[in-house]
């Protein structure tokens, strides 16, 4: 799964459905938590709008990451962000 220009039509209730007529969004930001539930640790990657690049942010390291392996995790928590009318692809994902 592409992590850019997924229509979440389908995901939206009616009423958001009525008034946002472009319901395409973009993942901005993915946390992941790796260990048991009660214990281990957290990692977020998240989207420099900027640049367009990817890092991975972990206690105090940051270090970029590929978009192809923020797919691969599995996501705890995501935050996607919705495009406005007519705005084009900048991100790397």
């Amino acid at each position: 799964m592409s992590a850019e220009n997924v229509d979440l039509r389908e995901y939206l209730s009616e009423e958001v459905q009525a008034v946002h007529k472009n319901t395409t969004y973009d993942l901005i930001a993915n946390i992941v938590h790796d260990g048991k539930p009660s214990e281990g640790s957290y990692r977020i990657h998240v989207l420099h709008h900027g640049t367009g690049k990817w890092y991975e942010l972990q206690d105090l390291q940051v270090t970029d990451i590929l978009p192809q392996m923020i797919t691969l995790s599995e996501a705890y928590i995501q935050i996607w962000k919705r495009r406005d009318a007519g705005e084009t692809n900048q991100q790397g994902a």
